[in-house]
């Protein structure tokens, strides 16, 4: 089955029509995504579509998720427990986030204590990633001083001192100025080089994702909320909830479609 040719061409992940749906609908999906080693995801799409649950999804840590999802040869539907131990999470939302007010030292031992990593070999973890990234950060330095970009980059290394294979962070590029998002998928790529893994990263834009990154746009599910009394539809687009909120709802007025990843391209 899936599973085994999965394990066998060596993906880091492998996802055939996965879905969820809650009690209003479709969250998002159906999606098919195939993962190598050293390749980095950017996932984008307005509030409200998904991208938050879908990184869920990915990580197998979303029970409402059908389809096939194989994380590193493993069958992360029938054994999401075994699967989880493969992945970490960076960021979700506001529920998985580094501490702003904890200097960096503090964050790494925060870090090394959750994951059950010693802390001598958390900090050689992150000394093996600063030379990938290029520089380094005093270790002294609160997160919260931390330029958002470098905050994302903090953000992706901590998750990775328990060696995974796969890497999810959400809103990777917020309040990252657009003159330094090329840099920054650039440093998250040279990141999977330490284990092999891959990144999966949200985002508002993916215009500066480097060529071989994949691209996946989950379209928009808003339906109107107001309506005359005439009983005609109103056409509104309004504000929905951030993504973590919507992962339990769906809208049921959007019937599932496929969702496409494609692979950037030099333009």
């Amino acid at each position: 089955m899936n599973a085994p040719d999965a394990s066998r061409s060596g993906l880091v992940l492998h996802a055939r029509g996965l879905t969820a749906s809650g009690s209003h609908g479709v969250i998002f999906g159906p999606v098919d995504l195939d993962l190598s080693p050293r390749q980095l995801t950017v996932i984008h799409g307005p509030k409200g579509t998904g991208k938050s649950a879908l990184l869920l999804a990915l990580t197998g840590r979303f029970r409402r998720t059908r389809g096939t999802l194989i994380i590193d040869g493993i069958d992360a539907i029938a054994d999401p427990y075994h699967a989880i131990r493969r992945t970490s999470v960076a960021t979700i939302g506001d529920y998985v986030q580094p501490e702003d007010r904890l200097t960096l030292a503090e964050s790494v031992a925060e870090r090394s204590y959750l994951d059950s990593v010693p802390l001598a070999h958390a900090e050689d973890r992150m000394n093996q990633i600063e030379e990938l990234v290029g520089y380094t950060i005093e270790r002294s330095t609160e997160l919260e001083q931390l330029t958002a970009m470098e905050h994302a980059i903090a953000s992706v290394a901590l998750a990775m001192i328990r060696p995974s294979k796969l890497i999810v962070i959400d809103d990777a590029d917020v309040m990252v100025p657009h003159a330094e998002q090329k840099e920054l998928f650039e440093i998250f790529l040279r990141m999977t080089q330490l284990d092999d893994s891959a990144i999966v990263a949200t985002t508002v834009d993916d215009d500066m994702a480097p060529p071989g990154s994949i691209d996946i746009a989950l379209p928009a599910r808003h339906r109107a909320k107001v309506h005359p009394i005439s009983g005609e539809q109103v056409a509104a687009s309004p504000a929905t909830p951030d993504d973590a909120d919507d992962s339990a709802d769906g809208d049921p007025s959007h019937a599932p479609s496929s969702t496409q990843a494609t692979e950037v391209t030099d333009s």
